[in-house]
Parts: C-alpha cells; structure tokens; sequence
C-alpha cells in the first residue's frame, strides 16, 4: 500500500511560497470532456480500449511498460512558442492505487511531438508523489551558479488532491511545474528548468505508463485547459 506522507531526502524542509497570477488570458484550447473528446487532439500509441470518456471526465489506462519506443499519449498541437507565458493544466485523479514502483500519468509538453517536460503523478519506492521533486539548494550561499550537483537536495511532494491541478507553465524559454490552486488559492512551485529555444512544433499530452501488467489501473482528467498570459 502506498505511503501518503512525504519522503524528505536528507532531511531538509522547506516552506514554499505560495502564490496566484492575476493577468489577460486568450485561451489557447480547452477540454472538459462534458461532451466527449475534442476532435483536436491526436492518439499516439494508444488503442480504443486504452481510454474512454466516462461521466464527464477523460479516463486513462495506465498500461504497463513495453518495448516500443513510442510513448501512448493523447496530444494537441497549438501555436505558442516557450519563450511566452503558457499555462497548461489539468487536474489528474487515480482511479485505482499506484501499486507498481514508477507507475506514473501526468501532463506533458511536447518538442516535435515528443515529450520534453512533466508535470506527474508517480509511484515512486512505494511513495505517491508529485514528480520531478522540489530542488533543494545545500550549498554555500553566492554558488548557486555553478550548478554543482552535490550541492542540491530534493524534497518529494506528495501528490495529495488538496493540493490542485497539475500545472505547466512556460516563460522565457524555462518550464515550470506547479500544482494548484488549493482551496485557499494557493500554488506550489516544484521544478524548473531550460526548454529547448528551437522546437518547429509546440503542444501538449497527457499520458499514463508503468501500471501492473496482470489487472487494469485507470486515471481519470477533468477541465483540460491551455491559457496565453499577456
């Protein structure tokens, strides 16, 4: 049975900032499922039986890992490029426990059709946690640039419902994963990073992958929605 309290690496706790953007959004695209699946997005990798729409929500089957190097993912293109403010989200439910270590579904930006960013849900050593974890800098204070990965640790998050959707937001040509907003209207930022400055081709996924191979597991979206931030 999956643990739900968090797994701290070398003990480190932080308090996160918690903050909410108030700004012009134009609506890239947006999917609440309400009334089946918008024509707009692509199967990948994925049979019929692998996800269906069922009381207003989109749902997944989490199939087990296989040799095919494709990865099994709804997908839309739209047009933006990393270096606006996009805000894509997605709220991600379990169905069923994350009982296999590295079972995993969450959202995805794409670069040429394939994944380049995640924003996850995962079992992870028996811990059901947000992935990728927080980045903890441990070192001496002015270097932080140097990027030395000794002097980093990473703090788990677990992927408690309270918390919100799943979000990824692009600026600047950097990713940024963040969950929320809670009930309060609260956000939690987790991970970030450089995007790649020269994709073609922009979109998002949502995926499942990893579940147990002798029974079915299912992960069920709600209110798919992709936002411009003037």
């Amino acid at each position: 049975m999956l643990r739900p309290h968090p797994l701290i690496i070398m003990g480190f706790i932080v308090v996160v900032a918690s903050r909410s953007v108030v700004a012009d959004e134009v609506v890239l695209f947006e999917d609440n499922f309400d009334k089946g699946l918008s024509p707009k997005w692509s199967v990948a990798g994925l049979k019929k039986q692998d996800y269906r729409i069922k009381d207003g929500g989109l749902e997944m089957r989490v199939r087990p890992r296989t040799q095919n190097k494709e990865t099994p993912m709804l997908k839309v293109v739209l047009p933006f490029n990393t270096f606006e403010t996009v805000n894509a989200s997605v709220e991600m439910t379990p169905l069923d426990p994350f009982t296999v270590r590295g079972e995993t579904a969450g959202l995805y930006l794409l670069d040429e059709d394939l994944p380049e960013f995640h924003a996850e849900k995962t079992n992870a050593n028996g811990y059901f946690v947000f992935s990728p974890p927080e980045l903890l800098f441990i070192g001496k204070a002015g270097t932080e640039e140097e990027n030395n990965r000794r002097d980093y640790a990473v703090k788990f998050w677990p992927a408690n419902p309270d918390f919100g959707a799943l979000r990824i937001i692009t600026r600047g040509h950097q990713g940024t994963f963040q969950v929320g907003p809670t009930k309060e209207g609260k956000y939690l930022t987790l991970f970030e990073r450089a995007l790649n400055r020269d994709s073609n081709r922009r979109g998002f996924a949502l995926s499942t992958y990893g579940g147990p191979i002798d029974k079915e597991h299912w992960v069920r979206f709600d209110n798919f929605r992709v936002v411009r931030i003037k």
